[in-house]
């Protein structure tokens, strides 16, 4: 990943919190720049109850998109499907997508990604984890 480039990792309500921690502290173990980014106004609670609190609001990451080397997306299908219809997001995934940001998905939202009309859904094709043990492998290969 190219230097002065932010690692964006979003997070909302029944998102997974020991994946989103788990990227955030290996991605910046790796020494990158990383963004928790909250898609909702208030605070989240993630899957197993855990509110994590963010570094942005979507509407403050938005300006700095053009900056984004990946987006991590810490949750499944069910997660993506509550997100899709959000335009703010999309904004946001298009313009990281046009940046050239890599995309980390669960296996789970993976194929959803390819039924939505969301620019990731091509080429390149996002780096797909199954569960927490995959997910630091897919960190490495991103940072690797």
């Amino acid at each position: 990943m190219t230097q002065g480039k932010i690692a964006f990792v979003l997070w909302a309500d029944r998102f997974d919190e020991a994946l989103a921690a788990l990227f955030v502290a290996e991605l910046r173990k790796a020494g990158l720049r990383v963004k928790l980014v909250s898609l909702a106004s208030q605070p989240s609670s993630g899957a197993y109850g855990l509110t994590l609190v963010p570094d942005l609001t979507l509407e403050q990451a938005l300006p700095l998109v053009g900056q984004a080397s990946c987006v991590v997306i810490p949750c499944g299908a069910a997660g993506l499907k509550r997100l899709k219809n959000d335009p703010r997001l999309q904004e946001f995934l298009v313009q990281a997508h046009s940046a050239g940001a890599t995309f980390i998905v669960h296996q789970s939202g993976a194929a959803d990604l390819e039924q939505c009309a969301w620019p990731f859904a091509s080429k390149p094709e996002p780096v797909v984890y199954t569960d927490g043990e995959d997910a630091l492998g897919a960190v490495r290969r991103v940072v690797g």
